[in-house]
This record gives structure tokens, sequence and C-alpha cells, in this order.
């Protein structure tokens, strides 16, 4: 049986190769990396109906986030119940500006989890320049506060009751030794 005769479309026929139509650029990972964290942060606020039902009133809310090492820039818009990932817009000013080190950022997240239930605690490490609307700020600041997702709720659909109980605790007991690390690295680094 001979094989079928191989097509090769007109373009490619003129001494191009295969992938010639192809851009040399580099990859951008910014955006699949953008897309991630949007998806990330919406799983988890879909954890916590409370504060993703909260979110409703700062419907069109931007912030923008500005790395200054390593250079990064992004920025989070609330859109009804969900936030979106992208680049910042320089056409339009956000209405809370961010603006701080990967040191810095890791830093507040110690600060952030713990400020609800331990008031002296120590100030967060890093330095942090924010601008803008305060009271968006303050709003936040009380979300990320109160934000108390179900984790166990994935773990107990996937595996059950009693099993999924028990992974939930353990990934638990990894994020709070993950924190610490992060704060080690924050100190560290600042």
């Amino acid at each position: 049986h001979p094989w079928p005769a191989l097509h090769i479309p007109a373009g490619q026929r003129a001494g191009r190769s295969y992938n010639g139509h192809m851009s040399n650029a580099p990859f951008n990972w910014k955006q699949p990396a953008g897309k991630a964290l949007e998806l990330a942060l919406n799983r988890a606020l879909a954890l916590d109906a409370e504060t993703q039902a909260a979110l409703r009133g700062l419907d069109g809310q931007r912030v923008a986030l500005q790395l200054t090492s390593p250079p990064l820039a992004l920025q989070v818009r609330v859109e009804g119940e969900a936030l979106r990932v992208g680049p910042v817009d320089d056409a339009q000013e956000p209405d809370l500006g961010v603006r701080t080190t990967l040191a810095g950022l890791l830093g507040q997240i110690p600060h952030l989890l713990n400020s609800a239930s331990r008031r002296d605690a120590a100030p967060p490490i890093g330095k942090l320049r924010i601008e803008g609307d305060a009271e968006l700020a303050r709003r936040l600041q009380q979300l990320a506060q109160n934000f108390d997702p179900d984790w166990q709720q994935p773990f107990v659909s996937v595996f059950g009751d009693v099993i999924g109980v028990q992974i939930a605790k353990a990934v638990a007991a990894g994020l709070r030794q993950a924190q610490v690390a992060g704060k080690n690295l924050a100190e560290t680094a600042a």
C-alpha cells in the first residue's frame, strides 16, 4: 500500500521552513502568568462567599501594583464578584497604586494575615508606597483581614469528609510553614 501524497501549503514550498510564519520574538510569560494569578485569586475568593459578595461594592475599582525589584507591573480590576488581572492601563490613573519591592510585598503577607487577630504584630518589613484613594485602601485591607475561606471544601468535595479534612489540615500546616519561610525571606532581603 503506497503512502498518500503529502500536501505542502503553497507558502511553504518556496524554501520557507514549517515555522517560517512564527515570530522570533521571545515568549511573553506575563500574559499567561497574569491569567494564572487571576484564576488563583478568583478560586480563592470562591471559597469565601462573604468576601466575594463584598467585592460588588468595589465594582470597577482598579489597583495598580508595581514591583521595583524585580521590575514588574500589573493591574487588578474588580468586575462584579471577580478580579481581573492584566497590564497597567497607562491611559487611566488607577484608583489605588502600590509600589514596592518583592521583599516588601512578601513582608506584607504575614502582617495582613496576623493583624486581624494580633494587634501587637510587628510592622511589615520592606518598603511600600501607596497612593490614591485612602478609603479604597482601607476597604481592601478590611477585606483581606476578614478573608476566611473554607479551605476544607475543595478537598472534601474531591476526597470525601474524612480524608478530605485530613488532607486540608496537612495543606494548612504546609501553608503556615510557607508563611514563616516567606516572612524570613522578606526579613533577610530587606
